[in-house]
């Protein structure tokens, strides 16, 4: 009856947990990180000091009335004593701080000694070698926490009281006794057989999670000794509670720590997709038009964040049809944007750097010039630069994607009829007089523009802003204008819309703007399959021109809606991009293949030879 009442109760607590877990990860800092062994560190106490560490570990052996530092007895070196490599140091800074161990005032310091001998002549030893350090055991900002050898907690109260120490989570204590217990540790090896891979069985959660509120329901913070040392053990630990994570590894969950505000991100702006009717989707016909979205720096890490952000809803994931681009350059492993787009636009792998032309720097014939000839017309789109190096793949010739002002001058000599995206620096005189003489419309944002005439440019200030800085519906709004001008032309059109800052939540590894910026594109992908559905003909493709952070997804929630994810680089990758397609012949977007293929498959589609 008892085992059966158990099973219960743990059931009850690992269903509570479940339910709210998830957004503790936003509580936890550096300050939460414990060093571990520090005296094993190459640099022992400076390393997890300048890391902000919350708390640090050393070993102490009592020699010849002084307390040494080291693991075992064969490592003891008269060179390496408690004061030298800790209490010296702490003192200092406190100094150097004015009274504070941290130059932030509000930041505390543990120092967690373990007794490896007989606890009283140690603590003896430690009390009187403490007497000449009063600027640490007055200092409220320093915690001193007693581990390995210690008293019976009925004589607690024989030691000074800057001296806590370490409780045990199977002892009663009384409230005067609870008053000197600094914290609780507890042998996670010896209460689960976790190793940190994965998450822990159902009972192991339980368990891990009833000591860890017990040790709260104690107002005190508790550590798990001997646990596993790694991201996803980290993971685990902060989603369980527990307040202090053990690390030999200082520098790895350093970077951890201080990047979890820019990892996690909790959506706050859910919505429905749109739901496909599938009555041409895969159907092998010619088509009149074709809409190719790029969404920069993205491919399946990155959609399935925002798919997790949204409640498991995305509309690139309703397209049936889906495959793999291989991203690299002509000249490089991993490519950079101008030759990935390149490739779409031209069918031509060329070097980075390049825009719009080979490895010689021969101009390329691209998309727009070429359905031109067949009465077709263009319209480009992005959330960036308009001389930014995805637009420019598809109106411009240069081997520097960095020359706005010659890749601008040549949007006057391109057939594509419209061009919106943000402020560029190309915007000169010259290029002022090119565009009157080609008569071409400039705007100078796009709510000005009611209706397109003529060849249209548009250089619009908030393009370039991020969704989160008030950017609105410009991204959809600019794909709704182009749209209704381009679908008036009888015989078919081609539309590029690109969504830059994506790729720049890569970059800056900044999960909020990529999953943000994401969501705002899906949106504008929902519309173009909704007009895929009324025309008929016309073929939507999803495509990156390549991977961008090298994002890992450590844990989320499809029903709430959050995500927590680790990027490994602030560049690019060689990551193969996510092809999504849908409306007729998009079965042919299945599989993996060269990114240039999707110029030719873009050519095939309209029925035009190469």
């Amino acid at each position: 009856m008892k085992r059966k009442l158990s099973k219960i109760l743990a059931a009850l607590a690992l269903a509570v947990f479940s339910e709210n877990q998830a957004q503790n990860y936003l509580n936890y800092n550096v300050g939460n990180a414990h060093s571990h062994n520090d005296y094993m560190q190459e640099i022992p106490f400076w390393q997890a000091y300048y890391a902000n560490f919350g708390s640090i570990e050393a070993d102490v052996f009592l020699v010849k009335g002084n307390l040494w530092v080291a693991h075992t007895e064969k490592e003891l070196s008269a060179d390496r004593t408690l004061e030298n490599l800790y209490l010296d140091n702490i003192s200092k800074q406190i100094k150097l701080n004015k009274g504070n161990i941290y130059p932030d005032a509000g930041k505390k310091l543990q120092l967690l000694i373990d007794i490896k001998q007989d606890y009283k002549t140690s603590l003896d030893a430690l009390v009187s070698t403490l007497k000449k350090y009063p600027e640490i055991t007055g200092n409220s900002g320093i915690k001193i926490v007693i581990t390995g050898g210690r008293p019976q907690p009925a004589d607690f109260k024989n030691y000074p009281n800057y001296l806590y120490f370490d409780g045990d989570l199977d002892k009663n204590y009384s409230a005067d006794q609870l008053k000197r217990i600094g914290m609780f540790s507890a042998d996670l090896p010896g209460l689960v057989k976790w190793n940190g891979k994965g998450i822990p069985r159902d009972e192991e959660t339980a368990k891990i999670k009833t000591a860890v509120e017990r040790a709260h329901a104690q107002q005190k913070q508790v550590r798990f000794y001997g646990a596993p040392d790694f991201p996803n053990a980290w993971v685990n630990l902060m989603d369980i509670g527990v307040d202090y994570i053990n690390t030999d590894h200082i520098p790895d969950l350093k970077k951890f720590m201080n990047s979890i505000p820019r990892n996690f991100y909790k959506n706050t702006k859910e919505y429905n997709t749109y739901t496909p009717t599938y009555a041409s989707d895969g159907v092998t016909k010619k088509v009149k038009n074709v809409i190719l979205l790029i969404p920069d720096g993205t491919s399946l890490p990155q959609y399935y964040a925002a798919f997790t952000a949204n409640k498991g809803k995305l509309n690139v994931f309703n397209m049936k049809a889906t495959g793999l681009s291989k991203t690299n350059s002509s000249n490089a492993y991993i490519t950079d944007s101008a030759p990935g787009s390149t490739a779409f636009a031209t069918g031509v792998k060329t070097k980075n750097t390049f825009v719009g032309v080979d490895n010689m720097g021969k101009a390329l014939a691209q998309i727009p010039d070429i359905i031109a000839e067949k009465g077709m017309i263009s319209g480009l789109i992005s959330t960036g630069d308009v001389t930014d190096a995805t637009p420019a793949d598809f109106y411009a010739h240069s081997d520097n994607r960095n020359s706005s002002e010659p890749i601008l001058k040549d949007f006057a000599a391109s057939k594509t009829k419209i061009l919106i995206g943000g402020p560029t620096s190309g915007l000169s005189k010259e290029n002022l007089q090119k565009f009157k003489e080609a008569k071409i419309d400039l705007f100078q944002d796009l709510k000005s523009v009611t209706t397109i005439k003529n060849r249209t440019l548009v250089i619009d200030p908030l393009a370039s802003q991020r969704i989160t800085n008030g950017r609105g519906n410009w991204l959809a709004d600019a794909f709704d204008l182009t749209l209704n001008d381009l679908k008036n032309n009888k015989n078919g059109f081609f539309m590029m819309i690109e969504a830059s800052q994506t790729d720049g939540g890569g970059h800056s590894n900044n999960i909020e703007q990529l999953v943000t910026e994401l969501l705002d594109f899906d949106h504008v992908v929902g519309k173009a399959m909704k007009f895929a559905d009324e025309n008929k003909e016309t073929l939507v493709i999803v495509v990156g021109d390549h991977e961008t952070g090298g994002l890992t997804l450590l844990d989320g929630s499809l029903k709430d809606g959050w995500i927590f994810g680790n990027f490994s680089t602030n560049d690019h990758t060689s990551i193969p991009s996510s092809v999504f397609a849908y409306g007729p012949n998009s079965k042919e977007f299945t599989g993996l293949f060269e990114n240039t293929e999707i110029f030719n498959k873009i050519l095939a589609a309209y029925g035009i030879q190469k």
